[in-house]
């Protein structure tokens, strides 16, 4: 997970709190050697972290057929008990380490509802196949590390993904039912999209065209009866596939979205007349208003401050413009100083103090004039202020390169 500036900024109130916050919030993506080369599910590892127990479906939509785990790669901290179910499609499966591991569920069967689980205690990296599949890549890895999740599930922070509306890039250029917007459906465990709905000249639509969830959502296709024969199918490298083309009113399909992006698709055979959608997961970036409103950072807006980032960014203001006040208010004070006058009311003349009553003896007051005023006392404090800042900046620089926490904005 990459740490942006805002975030960084945000995060501190003071520098060192800086540093350790950005590298503590870090998640490394695992090296897994080229293990889910060939699994066309894999799209990075699902962080489940803090969790007593985890999910694994066996036999879902992948691989070109119900051969795949999902999600295929799973992070889990110490002591969580992770349970494969099997869904009862693509024929038997089973769960085997790869290598000298800890699982085997058995023989492979098919029935639904089979469940096999196992509690890792130990922190490391568990890769497991099905056998009888495992050639057409139906591979999976739990990975067990501790800490808690990315995904901001305890912190009571706003769950980040793509901005409020998304640049999907004239994918929805042809679709006559896609207003502009992207229905946000982030507040239900399971959204419903309508399959052979009107548009498009026709039942070739999907309603709501673009939808947002939050991961961990169960999105499901229903089917309308009405186009002839749908299907929906992930447009290029995705994991939506529902098969053939069929046209049986109340047919549904659904897949359980748990990384955040943007997962467009289409009906293969009503693509052409713009039968086309996108499922969006995770909420918008931070700087969007909440959840409603704003551009994201990516798309080049402005960066937004708030709360200690404008602590921060008052401080950098203040350090640089703070020699220039002080000398603003030693020259006021010189110039405000009432004139003074002798006995006759006149001006009293700078080359000759008035003769006064002979008094006690006392310590002399020394004020500085404008003319005796220190101008290299003011350059070396303007000198002072400007390496601070430097020093800040430079640190900041230290944290990312050293740290490897990315907080270019």
């Amino acid at each position: 997970m990459a740490l942006s500036r805002r975030q960084f900024v945000g995060a501190a109130a003071g520098t060192a709190a800086l540093a350790a916050t950005g590298t503590a919030t870090a998640q490394e993506e695992p090296d897994y050697g080229g293990w889910f080369d060939d699994v066309s599910n894999y799209d990075g590892t699902a962080d489940k972290r803090g969790q007593d127990t985890v999910t694994i479906t066996v036999g879902a939509q992948g691989n070109n057929g119900a051969f795949a785990f999902d999600p295929p790669a799973v992070m889990v901290s110490p002591g969580t008990e992770v349970v494969w179910e099997w869904n009862g499609e693509g024929g038997g499966h089973n769960v085997v380490s790869d290598g000298d591991g800890p699982l085997d569920s058995g023989s492979p069967v098919s029935e639904a509802g089979t469940t096999y689980s196992h509690t890792f205690e130990s922190e490391g990296m568990f890769k497991y196949v099905c056998v009888p599949h495992e050639t057409l890549g139906m591979k999976g890895a739990v990975v067990v590390r501790p800490g808690g999740s990315g995904d901001g599930g305890s912190g009571g922070q706003q769950q980040q993904g793509p901005p409020e509306n998304p640049d999907y890039g004239g994918w929805f250029d042809d679709v006559s039912n896609y207003d502009g917007t992207t229905v946000d459906r982030t507040d239900a465990d399971s959204v419903e999209i309508s399959v052979g709905a009107q548009g498009n000249n026709g039942a070739f639509a999907f309603d709501p065209p673009a939808v947002r969830v939050t991961p961990g959502t169960e999105v499901t296709w229903t089917w309308t009866g009405e186009g002839g024969g749908h299907n929906v199918v992930s447009d290029g490298d995705g994991p939506l596939e529902s098969g053939d083309p069929v046209s049986e009113s109340g047919t549904t399909y659904s897949h359980t979205f748990e990384e955040m992006g943007v997962y467009k698709y289409v009906c293969t055979p009503h693509e052409s007349l713009g039968m086309k959608g996108a499922v969006v997961v995770g909420g918008p970036l931070d700087g969007s208003g909440g959840g409603s409103g704003g551009e994201s950072g990516q798309e080049g807006g402005g960066i937004e401050l708030s709360g200690p980032q404008w602590l921060l960014s008052g401080s950098v203001l203040l350090a640089f413009f703070s020699p220039l006040l002080f000398a603003v208010a030693m020259r006021r004070r010189q110039n405000g100083r009432p004139p003074q006058t002798g006995d006759s009311g006149e001006l009293r003349r700078a080359t000759g103090p008035e003769p006064v009553e002979e008094a006690a003896e006392t310590e002399p007051a020394v004020e500085l004039g404008h003319d005796e005023y220190d101008p290299k006392g003011t350059a070396a404090l303007v000198a002072f202020y400007f390496v601070l800042i430097g020093l800040l900046w430079v640190f900041m620089y230290f944290v990312e390169f050293l740290g490897r926490v990315s907080i270019i904005g």
